[in-house]
């Protein structure tokens, strides 16, 4: 069983907190569709004896492609490996939602949407450099839930640095009342090349306080659970059958292949990834030299425990101790720190796993740093 991660690396335009790899000159957006299926056609033959099960567009915003253009690249991946699928994710921004592009995706196979809304605030999604209104996001999912789609999520973010006192408590309620089974929500982060991380190192703006930031997520937790939905992972929140199959596929350590630039490959506890560089991807493409432009390495059993600790205890379920040992032959209860956090209540015992508590969460990546080897 494997995942298809393919990596559309073109927005409309750049938000202020972004770091994802993408560009905004659309001019080459052809040259990279016939790239994307060149190197599908040179790396899946490696993959043979993999079934893929899952499939996902990802960006960037991969709605920035005609549907006929990703349904050309998702033809290229199924003619070159054995599939059972079972689900087909693609991103997508509101303003790229109209009812007919709906429909084309609807019928080229496409079965979850995740709309890309980050917040329903006028003052907010003017900050963030985002092309679509509220009343246009609000709109493009309920079209979207007429156009027959039964998966969508919504992106949220919270622990902004605008809007009102009340914003996130509007956000949330308004999403909880859409025809959606997922939320993404995100705590707010300053990455230094962003605009955002510009703004904060000259003083021109403040972060909030981390007390309100806290505020924010407990409240998360209190609205979506009141509104049916289950938090399985820090950021990610499903109602019944809502699951992304995708991405829980990525925190349980199933083998997956990137395609595109930037994007992350995994396979037998190997790694390799492309350069973040649209002109050396598609350079390697005129001349079928993809690992040209690759970086890659080889997890040995350190490296596997730790990052099976980072995507298992991001998760509800945590992670059991007998499969780390299978897995990397280290022992997570024999780590010296381990009874600390137990006694402290960072950490606790479930059915004979090991997790962080709901409470925990936002703090949990300092917890997993004091488990690791």
């Amino acid at each position: 069983m494997a995942g298809l991660y393919v990596h559309i690396p073109f927005c409309a335009r750049a938000c202020t907190y972004c770091d994802f790899h993408f560009t905004t000159r659309l001019r080459d957006r052809e040259d990279m569709v016939q790239a994307l299926i060149a190197e599908l056609r040179s790396a899946l033959p490696a993959w043979s004896g993999q079934t893929f099960t899952t499939l996902y567009f990802g960006g960037g915003t991969p709605s920035v492609l005609r549907p006929a253009e990703l349904s050309a690249i998702a033809a290229a991946a199924m003619e070159g490996a054995d599939w059972a699928l079972e689900e087909w994710t693609v991103e997508a921004n509101p303003e790229d939602l109209d009812r007919e592009t709906l429909d084309e995706l609807k019928a080229a196979g496409v079965d979850r949407l995740s709309i890309g809304v980050q917040s329903f605030q006028p003052e907010v999604l003017d900050w963030m450099n985002r092309l679509h209104g509220a009343a246009g996001a609000q709109n493009a999912v309920e079209r979207a839930a007429e156009a027959g789609f039964e998966h969508l999520s919504l992106d949220l973010i919270y622990g902004v640095p605008v809007g009102g006192e009340d914003r996130w408590e509007q956000d949330l309620g308004l999403a909880c009342t859409l025809p959606v089974n997922h939320l993404s929500c995100y705590i707010l982060t300053a990455e230094p090349k962003t605009l955002y991380g510009h703004q904060l190192a000259s003083g021109t703006l403040s972060p909030p306080p981390d007390d309100r930031v806290l505020e924010e997520y407990a409240r998360l937790c209190e609205v979506t659970k009141s509104a049916g939905f289950e938090h399985y992972e820090v950021s990610n929140f499903a109602r019944s059958e809502g699951r992304s199959r995708h991405n829980s596929a990525y925190w349980n350590g199933t083998p997956y292949l990137g395609i595109g630039p930037g994007a992350h490959s995994f396979l037998d506890g190997r790694r390799w990834w492309n350069a973040r560089s649209n002109a050396r991807y598609l350079q390697a493409a005129t001349t079928s030299d993809f690992p040209g432009q690759q970086e890659t390495e080889t997890l040995g059993a350190k490296n596997r425990f730790n990052e099976a600790l980072i995507t298992g205890l991001r998760r509800v379920e945590g992670v059991a101790p007998a499969d780390l040992i299978q897995l990397t032959g280290l022992d997570v209860t024999a780590q010296p720190a381990l009874q600390g956090l137990l006694d402290t209540g960072r950490c606790e015992w479930v059915d004979g796993r090991l997790r962080i508590p709901e409470a925990q969460w936002p703090l949990g990546d300092a917890t997993t740093l004091e488990l690791m080897v």
